[in-house]
């Protein structure tokens, strides 16, 4: 994990998020290429955003991703997107 700070005007911060995504109704849902093509679609949102995914990790029923974000950003947001974004991908 990267502990570096980063740094605006006179602010020197690192914030990390780690979200866990589950299935409805823990649905064994994620398995090969639906876990990576949900992975690569969360890799695009963080690119758009930019948010920085530190880790991903996949199981069958949910995943896990650690990412960095910026101070103008909410975590309530991040959450929001990612679900807008992946829900309905296919």
């Amino acid at each position: 994990m990267d502990s570096r700070y980063n740094r605006h005007n006179r602010w020197k911060y690192s914030l990390k998020v780690h979200m866990v995504s589950a299935t409805d109704y823990r649905k064994r849902s994620l398995k090969d290429s639906i876990a990576d093509d949900v992975k690569q679609k969360i890799f695009d949102i963080a690119n758009i955003y930019g948010y920085e995914i530190i880790a991903m990790e996949t199981d069958k029923d949910h995943m896990h991703f650690l990412l960095s974000y910026d101070t103008i950003d909410r975590v309530c947001d991040i959450v929001r997107i990612v679900k807008q974004e992946t829900t309905y991908y296919s």
